[in-house]
């Protein structure tokens, strides 16, 4: 199990952003885009963080699995929110397709979970393991990393 902790800190740290937007119509600068990036990525890793924290004490028996799955049904919840604000928002030109395919990729990602969730509400240790493994090959992830790639190549970083 601690390689689904492990996976938890990977989903974490490939999780970039960005949520809002200005209201007006007009883009982002790339400064206040970089800046929702950095807030996005921040609060989903402390999601996914938290993920873990549940997962290692349903472990060690402080904890419980059911809790782990409540955790990931918010995960999804807050996947599927930050994604409708990357569809609300207008990104600078030179990440608007990277910004697009950052909000499918959340979703995308959102829906992956499911089977992780139904897992751990299973309570079957076997079953969570298989579906943990499963979330590094996930297309959503793949998807996510690029959108990253592409955000950095324009420039746009995503360190703490």
């Amino acid at each position: 199990m601690r390689r689904v902790s492990l996976l938890c800190a990977l989903l974490a740290a490939m999780l970039v952003a960005a949520c809002g937007g200005n209201g007006d119509g007009d883009p982002l600068s790339k400064q206040e885009y970089q800046d929702r990036l950095d807030t996005t990525r921040t609060e989903l890793s402390a999601s996914f963080e938290g993920l873990g924290t549940q997962l290692e004490g349903a472990l060690k028996g402080s904890g419980s699995l059911d809790d782990a799955a409540s955790e990931v049904e918010s995960i999804q919840e807050k996947l599927r929110a930050q994604a409708d604000e990357l569809e609300g928002l207008t990104p600078p030109e030179d990440a608007a397709d990277a910004n697009d395919a950052l909000a499918g990729g959340m979703r995308e990602l959102a829906d992956d979970l499911d089977a992780f969730k139904s897992a751990l509400e299973s309570g079957d240790l076997g079953n969570i393991q298989t579906e943990a493994n499963k979330i590094e090959t996930f297309a959503s992830e793949q998807k996510l990393q690029q959108a990253g790639a592409d955000l950095e190549t324009a420039g746009y970083t995503f360190g703490e």
